[in-house]
């Protein structure tokens, strides 16, 4: 009988955690995640699958999108690449709460 992958009631935390894990070995100092989402794709960690965005203390951002790494038994950045903030992000309160928590924040707007 194959085991089927079941959520885990702490599936959100336990998957931000694994982010943050990935973030760390790929060498980011303070950063923060915002609109982050499930993707509903249960690993058999019992983690799901989340895309989202972070940006860095230096202000760059990143889209990412997790996967499943089946050899190593764990989540991955099936998606990584570099993203350029639409200037309309600036009204986005996660967004600003994410440039706030590096120390970033903007000059407020008129």
């Amino acid at each position: 009988m194959i085991a089927r992958p079941e959520p885990a009631p702490d599936r959100y935390e336990r998957s931000i955690a694994a982010i943050e894990r990935l973030l760390g070995e790929r060498g980011l100092g303070r950063f923060a995640l915002f609109n982050e989402v499930g993707e509903g794709t249960i690993f058999p960690d019992g983690t799901e699958s989340m895309s989202g965005h972070v940006v860095d203390d230096e202000g760059s951002v990143f889209f990412f999108w997790t996967g499943w790494d089946e050899a190593d038994g764990r989540p991955v950045f099936s998606t990584w690449e570099p993203d350029v903030p639409d200037p309309s992000w600036l009204r986005n309160a996660e967004y600003r709460t994410a440039l706030a928590a590096v120390g970033r924040l903007p000059e407020p707007q008129r």
